[in-house]
């Protein structure tokens, strides 16, 4: 029996990616609506280039897919000086796919939230588990609107049992495709390595393969399980192991200086990174993917593996 899959973000980094793998299977109609067109247009039984943030659309793309099966994917990954619209996307965004979700009491579902939802934070549970707090990091915009649209999911999860809800709270996905403001500071000619009252600050890194998470999306779809994951490859890695791999040299600059020249800059326009994201080389926010490699997904490749793919894609071009 074939079925109707809509995906929300479907033009996106992970979208794209995620479509064209559902194409390759059988017995999968894919709907989609983003404000870019995507490149396999020809994979779509529908598309609707329009934004998250226009409830008619939504209902209207939701009207014409009649899913099965409901993908939330759209958010603004990058960051940016326009709150406003950051906000418009991830937070009336999810209300009125939630919304629709519940007007057409769609069987099974598929959230997108992020580690970054937890926040970095100094008393962050080592690791992470599905039940620590969510809490985001108030001055990067990524980690807090991830944190109130999980907040929003895991509160209609709890109302809708009827609902086969998986959410997933993936680390950074990587590979020779990553454009993610967030590694652009491995790129700097000396490498930052924050150090305060507790010394020089290493925090441990975790990622997944950009193709190992189109293939989790694809397991929630196809598998039958509801709940929480946490999403990584196995293993981790230092920051400065991340550095030394990227073959750059780092310095130990104190905290004290670091985020205010940087908040500086960020309101110059002179970084791509608001000082505040800065927690996430300072503090830990290492995950526990245990439930997800019993119940979900086992990653083909481990953090390393990931992160070395993105490094020869860099090296290369």
């Amino acid at each position: 029996m074939t079925k109707r899959v809509l995906i929300t973000g479907s033009a996106g980094y992970l979208g794209s990616k995620f479509a064209d793998l559902l194409a390759a299977c059988p017995g999968y109609e894919i709907f989609g609506i983003d404000i870019c067109e995507p490149k396999n247009l020809s994979a779509y039984k529908h598309f609707m280039q329009k934004s998250v943030t226009d409830v008619v659309a939504m209902r209207g793309i939701f009207e014409i897919a009649n899913p099965d099966i409901a993908v939330h994917l759209a958010f603004v990954v990058t960051s940016t000086h326009d709150r406003r619209l950051e906000e418009r996307v991830a937070i009336v965004g999810t209300h009125n796919f939630l919304d629709c979700v519940a007007r057409a009491k769609i069987p099974k579902v598929i959230f997108l939230s992020s580690a970054a939802a937890y926040g970095a934070h100094d008393d962050n549970d080592v690791p992470l588990t599905e039940k620590s707090p969510i809490r985001g990091v108030d001055g990067y915009g990524y980690s807090r609107l991830k944190a109130r649209a999980d907040r929003m999911a895991q509160d209609f999860m709890s109302a809708h049992k009827e609902c086969e809800f998986i959410l997933l709270r993936p680390c950074l996905f990587i590979g020779p495709s990553t454009n993610n403001n967030f590694f652009d500071v491995l790129k700097y000619p000396l490498v930052p390595m924050i150090s305060d009252y507790k010394g020089i600050r290493d925090p441990e890194f975790q990622f997944i393969h950009e193709d190992d998470m189109a293939h989790c999306l694809l397991a929630a779809v196809q598998k039958s399980v509801r709940g929480i994951y946490n999403v990584a490859g196995d293993g981790a890695a230092k920051f400065s192991e991340l550095v030394h791999r990227f073959g750059k040299h780092a310095m130990a600059v104190p905290a004290w200086f670091l985020y205010p020249v940087t908040a500086l800059l960020w309101r110059l326009h002179l970084v791509t990174s608001p000082p505040a994201q800065l927690d996430f080389i300072r503090y830990p926010w290492i995950m526990d993917v245990s439930k997800m490699q019993k119940e979900l997904f086992k990653p083909q490749k481990d953090s390393i593996q990931a992160f070395d793919d993105f490094v020869a894609s860099n090296v290369t071009n």
